[in-house]
């Protein structure tokens, strides 16, 4: 039995309507979070690691790069994801988005006298009890050949890093967690890595790929911007909008759990980069 179009017109209304209140607020969020940025120069690793890699095999040194020309060969081979499953509906996705952001400032309320470790702790608590609303539009299936996507994924992911950092030379990211990372105990250390290698991609992946993107080039593309943006890191914004639109190709063509791995894994990357230094 349908429901009546009165209640349908009604339910779209609605929908539009906590779209603009919310996305308003998303995006005075988004421009106070820009505009109270870090200060300093941010930590860049790369000197140290050019100066290791001039004492190194030139054999290790073709490992990396073998691992991205299979991953370019192996996404050339996938090609485009053919979708087994439904995306989430876009009205409901966006407002379950942003509703759980703009509520995350009233939850961090009585969590500020924690430590920063312990605040992202209690963040990750919010962000996933968020998402038991919307549970029905996560699918965790592992689709046929869902590892070959995730791979694919982070090889790409390493390739245009690289790729951008060497054509554009950015300034060092001003990633708030980077200097905490340095500085924490090895405890802390593993706390930190725990958040950044499980927690992150997981509610990361469920929010932006699960929910909020699609198959159809422009929700993957919008999906891609959010999460580029609401980082607040000018120097890596087009780097996070790649990571995007890859993670996106990969939850859209192996499921969700080949995003997932494939973010934790440029994310455990990334852990070793910084502190392999």
């Amino acid at each position: 039995m349908s429901a009546p179009i009165g209640s349908v017109r009604s339910d779209l209304s609605v929908s539009r309507l906590s779209l603009f209140w919310l996305g308003s607020l998303w995006l005075a969020m988004l421009h106070w979070r820009w505009t109270h940025l870090p200060t300093g120069q941010g930590y860049d690793p790369t000197p140290l690691w050019l100066n290791r890699f001039q004492q190194v095999s030139v054999v290790w040194l073709a490992l990396p790069l073998l691992l991205m020309l299979a991953s370019l060969v192996g996404a050339l081979r996938l090609g485009r994801p053919r979708p087994q499953d439904r995306q989430a509906p876009l009205a409901r996705a966006w407002v379950a988005y942003l509703a759980m952001h703009l509520g995350a400032f009233l939850w961090m309320v009585p969590w500020a006298w924690l430590s920063p470790l312990a605040q992202q702790y209690a963040y990750a608590v919010w962000v996933g009890a968020c998402l038991w609303p919307v549970r029905q539009y996560l699918r965790w299936r592992f689709q046929p050949g869902w590892w070959k996507w995730s791979l694919s994924a982070f090889g790409l992911a390493i390739l245009g890093a690289l790729i951008y950092a060497w054509v554009f030379h950015p300034a060092p990211s001003v990633n708030g967690a980077v200097p905490l990372l340095l500085r924490a105990n090895l405890t802390q250390k593993v706390f930190w890595l725990i958040q950044l290698c499980l927690l992150t991609p997981v509610l990361e992946e469920s929010w932006y790929r699960g929910l909020l993107s699609g198959p159809r080039p422009t929700r993957l593309i919008l999906s891609a911007l959010a999460f580029g943006l609401v980082h607040a890191d000018p120097s890596a914004l087009p780097q996070l909008i790649w990571l995007g639109l890859v993670f996106g190709w990969a939850r859209w063509g192996g499921g969700l759990p080949a995003a997932v791995l494939a973010h934790a894994l440029w994310n455990g990357t990334v852990a070793v980069y910084l502190l392999g230094a």
